[in-house]
């Protein structure tokens, strides 16, 4: 027995099925606001971005963790605990190399 409801649909999507032209005229609307929008979509090549880190890595072939330490690390260190606007300085050192990374006060100049 049939109620007579088997074709209506239930929801958004059911109520676009049943009005195309509702659902074309909405289509419509929101490819002129695309369109309209996007001559201001601010698009760069290279983007401007503040650096809030500085990493420096040096290679020391051949030498153990404990000499790039002594040696190449405690040296940046220091050259870098003497310029304004360091926040935080962490280093690590490997056999044949080392990493010391600056984290900068958000007012530094990262040059």
């Amino acid at each position: 027995m049939s109620t007579g409801n088997e074709h209506e649909r239930h929801g958004l999507i059911g109520w676009m099925a049943g009005n195309p032209v509702a659902s074309n005229l909405l289509m419509l609307v929101f490819l002129l606001g695309g369109f309209t929008v996007l001559p201001k979509v601010r698009q760069e090549v290279f983007p401007e971005f503040d650096l809030d880190m500085v990493n420096v890595s040096v290679a020391y072939p051949g030498a153990s963790p404990e000499d790039v330490e002594e040696g190449i690390l405690l040296v940046v260190e220091e050259a870098i605990r003497g310029v304004d606007g360091v926040k935080l300085i962490t280093s690590t050192a490997n056999e044949g190399s080392g990493i010391v990374s600056a984290e900068l006060q958000l007012d530094a100049d990262g040059n």
